[in-house]
């Protein structure tokens, strides 16, 4: 009987000494995460005060006006709105207040044609001229090229510097102004020269992108602001986030663009352009953080479209960019010069730029950082140079 009470207690002691070993090992690692963790806290904290100096030194010098988000795997780690969306009435620019995205609406537009693609209504090798064919038009457009070609910018359809010269004059004010019906519209870019033959080479296109919002519509037989809000906006609750085609619509809290004469050193406001359209989009900062993770997450779209959107589709064509489906698209190999960061990093990137507004959008790596920032002063921002030292300050590129 006390041979069995002295085992019983050294069995006891035993699983003494491992309960207590276990739980000394569970501090020991909860300590290193923690001190792990509060490192990171600090090192996220010391990049945010680098940020907010440069920003507000940018603001200072009449060089950003506008607001600027940046987000580390989801969680904010920066957010700032400066500067006046009103000069006139000296209204302040707020989280709210809503920008044109000028040529970022592309990842958008590209979504959507791929919602469209999930839901068997468009087929990626659809040809143009078909789709194309309740519409005339006096000119013509090559009987190959297909929506693929359209998203990737390949179709050798050209862009707003091949127009005629009476229509680029002002910055393009004349033709920007035009008033143009969905059919008007084709019939416009029909008569214009192409470049080449489709899939032959890379050629930024305006056109190509607004042939395929004209698409959209005879796709679901709406106006492309009715299907951005059904398909895409309402499901991910970017409520900041619109289109507008018609001209007599105010906008609630749009920020004016601006543009600075340098002789007069005055600010005067943006010239009017035509909405009628419809392939302008508004948003904010914060929304746009938002829609690029959007791009790491299968779900509003499936993992197939995620990878045609952030895929090069050019490797074989062009040695100067990588496009995917409305994004520029960099990896480690990439030495493209269009969007060129200087990282070590998989990364997808586009800009924006139209008559005093400029917008970038920027996932790196999966979204270890998106920085997303939207500004009013024309080309006082200069955008690569202002993310180039963003990302200066978050990413070590000794070690990256």
């Amino acid at each position: 009987m006390i041979t069995i009470l002295i085992f019983a207690k050294m069995n006891t002691t035993k699983k003494l000494k491992k309960i207590l070993l276990a739980v000394f090992c569970l501090c020991l690692i909860i300590g290193c995460y923690s001190e792990k963790s509060d490192a990171s806290l600090q090192n996220n904290e010391k990049q945010a005060q680098k940020i907010d100096s440069l920003i507000k030194s940018n603001y200072k010098q009449e060089l950003f006006h506008g607001g600027i988000v940046i987000s580390k795997y989801g969680e904010t780690i920066y957010e700032n709105y400066l500067g006046i969306a009103d000069r006139t009435w000296n209204i302040p620019i707020q989280k709210n207040v809503k920008f044109d995205i000028a040529s970022l609406n592309k990842s958008m537009i590209a979504a959507l044609i791929l919602k469209a693609v999930e839901e068997d209504k468009l087929h990626l090798n659809n040809k143009l001229v078909a789709l194309l064919s309740n519409y005339s038009f006096e000119g013509s457009f090559h009987p190959e090229i297909t929506i693929h070609h359209l998203l990737s910018h390949s179709s050798g359809l050209p862009d707003y510097n091949r127009l005629p010269e009476e229509l680029k004059l002002n910055n393009f004010l004349k033709f920007k102004r035009f008033r143009f019906s969905n059919e008007e519209y084709i019939n416009f870019i029909s008569k214009i020269e192409p470049l080449s033959e489709p899939g032959k080479q890379f050629y930024y296109s305006n056109f190509a992108y607004h042939l395929l919002a004209i698409i959209l519509e005879e796709t679901y037989k709406k106006p492309f602001a009715e299907i951005l809000k059904l398909k895409l906006t309402k499901p991910l609750g970017l409520k900041n986030t619109i289109s507008e085609s018609k001209n007599e619509v105010s906008i609630n809290e749009l920020a004016k663009a601006y543009l600075f004469d340098e002789v007069t050193q005055e600010w005067y406001q943006n010239p009017f352009i035509d909405f009628s359209l419809g392939r302008r989009i508004f948003s904010t900062a914060s929304d746009l953080n938002r829609w690029a993770q959007v791009m790491d997450n299968p779900g509003y779209l499936k993992k197939n479209s995620l990878q045609l959107m952030q895929q090069n589709h050019l490797s074989q064509i062009s040695n100067i960019v990588g496009y995917g489906y409305g994004w520029v698209v960099f990896n480690k190999e990439s030495n493209n010069e269009f969007g060129n960061l200087g990282i070590n990093k998989k990364y997808i990137i586009h800009g924006g730029s139209t008559d005093g507004y400029k917008a970038m959008l920027i996932n790196i790596n999966k979204g270890e950082y998106v920085i997303s920032f939207l500004s009013n002063v024309g080309n006082r921002t200069q955008e690569m140079q202002l993310s180039q030292k963003i990302i200066n300050i978050l990413i070590d590129k000794k070690n990256d």
